[in-house]
């Protein structure tokens, strides 16, 4: 660590602490000493914070008071991450419909912050949090994740930030502060275009940032350009991606164009940073500190190692408006080997994708994003593209590409076809729409597929066909 991150690290945190009334010093100091435990003292660990979470929950949370008296349940019953399965799942649905039900009654209501998902899947959520469960806990792992990729506290960063803001006055107040003490630089992500690109690259250039942080689609647009241009790339020590599944060809394309292996981060607003890849990118190790992880088969029953399933988390830190078994929506599978690293965090193999983000077929298969072989729409000179799913019997997608290119579509539409039969479903009807532009979401994200069928029609409609 050089000086400047050591100065950093001794006065910005501490100081930042007392201003905002965090504990990300300490939280950071506990994941820095814990992540090289073994996987039996994270599991003790874990279980004192589960059970920890699970008294406070059922003294002070209406909802879940209720839940566990109508099933005959006290927190004592939960004495192991197996036994959350007693619990039902917490769906946003749910979340919903039991919102005031759902904040803890010892923390004043004044001191709460309103948070919430930017709604790019559809369904966005307000929720409630402490300002320890907002900064705190996600601030501690999000800065050893930067650790693990050889980023300092101090080290300037180019960031694409999503268009969320602070959520308050002093927060508004604060972050242009911190910005400029760790020397940080925003670009704006719903600006990007042919028409800025170039001033983007420019600008990285400058000011010589040590890590970039975004949506992988961003970085993939932002490295396009860059092998377009035929220029360098300029020299980044680390890519660090979030918000978005990774897609197989998006970090081939990072990794030949700024030669450096991403780091990927598996996170989301309600429960921010949940995972992240070290230095051997062989999964995400899950803060098993902090979190209880299950991923769970449509009929909510454990799944072995390498078997896709739906993933849910259990917050073991949060006060204001706790979550427990709560269904992120995102669907992957845990790893079968422990990584090379020797950390004992449980690890993560894959993210495949969210609920809406998988496909659908009439035959009853569900086809995540990593399965389609993107790689072949660029070479069908596409360079953009977004499949959206409304029915479970057609496919649109909506391509873009280079003027030059116009008369070709005939041969696009063919090769894209061919593409979704093979890799979706054979028998399903494919529509294909140029457009000028993808246009990303409110929160700057370029969503490669959107599907609107309902996962439980879905599930039923398989279910009739084999009995």
């Amino acid at each position: 660590m050089d000086m400047y991150n050591r100065i950093a690290r001794s006065m910005m945190i501490p100081v930042v602490d007392a201003i905002r009334g965090t504990h990300v010093k300490a939280y950071l100091e506990d994941l820095e000493k814990t992540q090289w435990w073994s996987a039996e003292e994270l599991r003790e660990l874990q279980l004192r914070r589960l059970q920890e979470a699970i008294t406070r929950a059922y003294d002070h949370v209406a909802y879940y008071r209720r839940i566990m008296d109508e099933r005959g349940l006290s927190p004592s019953d939960i004495s192991c991450a197996e036994d959350l399965t007693k619990l039902p799942i917490l769906t946003k649905t749910l979340v919903r419909a039991n919102f005031d039900d759902l904040i803890a009654d010892n923390i004043p209501k004044r001191t709460l912050l309103l948070s919430g998902t930017g709604g790019s899947t559809g369904s966005p959520l307000k929720f409630y949090q402490t300002n320890d469960d907002r900064f705190s806990h996600s601030r501690a792992r999000g800065l050893l994740a930067m650790q693990w990729a050889g980023v300092g506290v101090a080290d300037c960063v180019a960031s694409f930030p999503d268009l969320t803001g602070p959520p308050n006055m002093r927060e508004r107040f604060l972050a242009p502060l911190s910005r400029r003490f760790r020397r940080a630089i925003h670009f704006d992500v719903t600006r990007i275009s042919d028409e800025t690109l170039p001033s983007i690259v420019q600008g990285l250039r400058q000011a010589h940032p040590k890590a970039i942080a975004a949506y992988p689609s961003v970085l993939s647009i932002l490295a396009s350009h860059i092998k377009d241009s035929g220029q360098p790339a300029p020299d980044i020590h680390a890519l660090l991606t979030g918000g978005e599944q990774m897609f197989e060809h998006q970090r081939a394309l990072l990794r030949e164009v700024f030669n450096r292996e991403p780091f990927s981060r598996y996170g989301m607003n309600e429960n921010s940073l949940l995972g992240t890849e070290c230095e051997h990118h062989s999964g995400f190790h899950m803060f098993a500190q902090d979190l209880a992880i299950e991923i769970v088969d449509d009929d909510a029953q454990p799944v072995a190692a390498n078997v896709d399933g739906h993933i849910l988390v259990t917050n073991l830190r949060a006060r204001g408006m706790p979550f427990i078994r709560y269904d992120t929506g995102d669907i992957g599978a845990w790893a079968t080997e422990p990584c090379a690293c020797g950390r004992a965090m449980p690890l993560l193999s894959r993210v495949t994708g969210r609920t809406c983000d998988v496909l659908y077929t009439p035959t009853g298969n569900r086809v995540s994003g990593t399965s389609i072989e993107m790689t072949r729409f660029s070479k069908l000179g596409i360079t953009g593209f977004q499949i959206v799913q409304e029915t479970l019997d057609e496919l649109t997608m909506r391509v873009v590409i280079p003027s030059d290119a116009i008369p070709e579509q005939e041969r696009v539409r063919h090769g894209v076809v061919e593409i979704l039969h093979k890799n979706v479903a054979s028998d399903m009807r494919i529509t294909v729409e140029y457009v000028d532009r993808i246009e990303p979401t409110a929160a700057g994200k370029y969503v490669p597929i959107i599907s609107r069928v309902s996962p439980d029609s879905w599930l039923n409609r398989a279910r009739e066909q084999s009995s």
